[in-house]
Formats: structure tokens, sequence, C-alpha cells
């Protein structure tokens, strides 16, 4: 090649250093581009053109600095395009998309510059700009990802401040649950109940949870306590409250206590004691036990040292027997209760002959001085009962 036709041909080095001084168009044509190529940069995201804009001239110029030789590689460009493209809900993949396209512009308007002749020395420039781009590429990618994780942190630090306003009392501030509720896109209005669960055993999850109530008809909301969890269950209509209690007795195999049903979200710092108690109420079994049908085992918990002293002075030495046969007698005892007195039923439920439960009846009374038979002697027997399963 001649002197001359050095001349008349600039080098790759200084074809960057022209197009840098043109950088405004160049920027401006990739947006063009971008936009043609990646609808998701526009919609449904936060990005605006003139931000998109900015970004793509940042992005060329850093790039045209370093082939052009007039700067060091520099970086803070790319990342500064990633944190903005994960803040404003650009996808990952139309963000690398975004940068391909900028390299392929670079590479284009090189070979129209250089009147398409590639040379040796123009390509290992491309090169050297598909390099960059894998560089500048990866490090928006490693931005982008770490500002969608803080983000991520952050809305779940969030969400979890707010649970904790919805489940607060609000006796001071009663519009604080109604705001809560809107946030989680639950109506203000309706019937309401609180849900103290222990942890769930199915592989459903809270996420799946939600998914199954809300096919009965409830929208909910819970969060995680050490013990299992505490829910907002809200429906329509009452029927539907019940509807999704079945559900949670068929995935949670542990106590769940529920508190009485009610109308305003302002009812819900109250309800949630209510959730505590009825599900200290439980024996362990899954079958909700309800605030409002327990009034016996919830004056027992609230006073579990009273209900112990009761246990102990009611049963006597029917507590001293060897477990298995002081097992046996509380159950039949247990059964007789559940039936409403009818030793015939009780002894279907347990699979017994009637003289068997007979039998077993008399001996409880034996052991405790109190007559099944008599009505204030068979509460005192109830009462014994129900503290030493809760409390023993």
């Amino acid at each position: 090649m001649t002197a001359t036709e050095i001349e008349l041909h600039p080098s790759p080095t200084e074809l960057a250093a022209t197009m840098l001084d043109g950088v405004d168009d160049l920027a401006s044509e990739l947006v063009r581009r971008i936009l043609g190529a990646e609808h998701a940069y526009l919609e449904s995201t936060l990005l605006t053109p003139e931000q998109l804009y900015e970004a793509a001239r940042s992005n060329l110029a850093s790039m045209l600095g370093k082939l052009s030789g007039r700067a060091p590689m520099q970086l803070e460009s790319a990342q500064t395009a990633g944190r903005l493209k994960a803040e404003q809900g650009v996808p990952l993949a139309a963000l690398l998309h975004a940068f391909r396209l900028g390299g392929r512009l670079l590479w284009d308007e090189l070979m129209m510059r250089s009147d398409g002749r590639a040379s040796h020395a123009l390509l290992d420039m491309a090169a050297q700009v598909w390099a960059l781009v894998d560089v500048y590429s990866d490090e928006a990618a490693e931005a982008y990802r770490e500002s969608a994780d803080m983000r991520a942190r952050e809305s779940a630090e969030a969400r979890g401040r707010l649970i904790r306003v919805l489940f607060a009392d609000h006796t001071a501030n009663p519009t604080a649950a109604a705001d809560a509720l809107r946030a989680f896109r639950i109506p203000d209005h309706g019937y309401f109940a609180v849900v103290s669960q222990e942890p769930l055993t199915s592989a459903v999850g809270i996420d799946g949870l939600i998914e199954r109530l809300r096919a009965v008809g409830t929208e909910s909301v819970w969060d995680a306590e050490v013990d299992g969890s505490i829910g907002l269950i809200c429906a329509a209509k009452e029927s539907e409250i019940d509807g999704a209690l079945v559900t949670l007795s068929n995935l949670c195999s542990g106590r769940v206590g529920v508190s009485s049903i009610f109308r305003s979200p302002s009812g819900i710092g109250g309800a949630v004691g209510q959730a505590r108690l009825a599900r200290s109420c439980g024996t362990g079994d899954s079958v909700p036990v309800r605030y409002d049908s327990v009034p016996v085992s919830l004056l027992l918990v609230r006073d579990p040292e009273s209900g112990r002293i009761a246990a102990r002075q009611i049963l006597g030495d029917l507590l001293t027997l060897p477990p298995t046969e002081r097992e046996s007698l509380l159950t039949t005892l247990d059964a007789w209760f559940s039936c409403g007195g009818s030793t015939k039923d009780a002894a279907e439920l347990l699979h017994y002959h009637r003289n068997t439960v007979l039998y077993r009846l008399r001996r409880v009374a034996e052991l405790t001085g109190r007559d099944f038979r008599d009505p204030g002697q068979a509460a005192e027997l109830y009462v014994g009962l129900r503290a030493h399963r809760l409390l023993a």
C-alpha cells in the first residue's frame, strides 16, 4: 500500500476517534435500533427514551474512547446501565441484546467509514470491538443482578413491615389495617378471620396455600412465626370462611386456631390473640379450633397453673396409674363426653363392647371419687380431663 493510499484510508484507531467525535448521532441511531428490536425497553417498564439515549451514549463513548486510544477502559457506564435497567424493569436479556446491537453498530460504522475495506487492521479492531462488548455486557449484567437482588431484599423487607402493621393492634390507629389491606389488594369489607397454625408439613408452602384458599373463594395474607404462621382470611360470605378452614385442615397436620369472625379490619389486632389462644386449645389433630366454641379450654389455657392444679385435684389417683392404663381410661372418658354421654355411641367410636366402656367409666369414678352419672361431678371430670389434655 502506498503512502497516498494510507492517507486516503485512515487507520481503524483514527476511524474510532472520528466516531467518538460524532457519538451523539451514533447514540441516536443505537436507540432507534434498540427500540426496533426490543420493545421491552419501553413496554411495561419505567425507562424513558431520554434515559435510554443517555445510557447508549455513555457506553458508546466509553468503548470508542478505548478503541481510539484516547482513554483507558472505564466500566462505570456499563455498571450504571445495568443498575438503571434493573430499577426500571427492563429484562436482563433485553439489556444484553442492547450491548450486542451496540457492537454491531460500531462494526457497521467502521466498515462504512473504511469504504468496506476489511483490512487486517480493521479485522483486528473487530475482535477488539466484540471483546469490549463482552466485557461491558458482563459488567452490566453483574450490576443488574446485584441491583435486582437488592431490590428483592428491600421488597421483602417492605412486605414484612407491612404484614407486621396488618397484624398489629390498631386501637390507636384504626386506619392502619385498612391501608395495609389495600396494599395486599384485599377488600376492607366482608367476613374476616385470623388463623394461627403450626408449621405446614405439606410441600405446598405459603404461596401454594394462598392459591388453594383462593380456589375456595377466599383471599389471605400470611406471616411466618417461630412456631408456625399467622394468617388473615377474607371472604365475601361467611360460608366461604368455613370452606377455607376445611382446606387448612387438609394441609396442616398440626394445631390450627381460628378467631371469631369479624366484619371490620379494625378487629384484626384482637383476633390475633384469639387465634393464638384457640390454637393452644387444640389437642394435636388438624381440626381447626374456633375461639368461640371452646370456652372451658380457653379458661384453662389463660391460667395454666390453676388448670394443672384442677387436673390433679379432680383426676386424683387416676393420674398415678401406669401410662398405658391411664391413657386407656382417659380416652374412654374423652369419647364418652364427645358422644354426649352415650355409652352406646362411645363404644361404637372406640370399637369396644358397651360393657367395656361402662367398666372403664366405673373405674374412673372409683379412682377420682366422682360419679360420671352425676351432672355436677361429670362437669368436674370434663374440666379435669380438658386440663390434663391441654396442660400436662
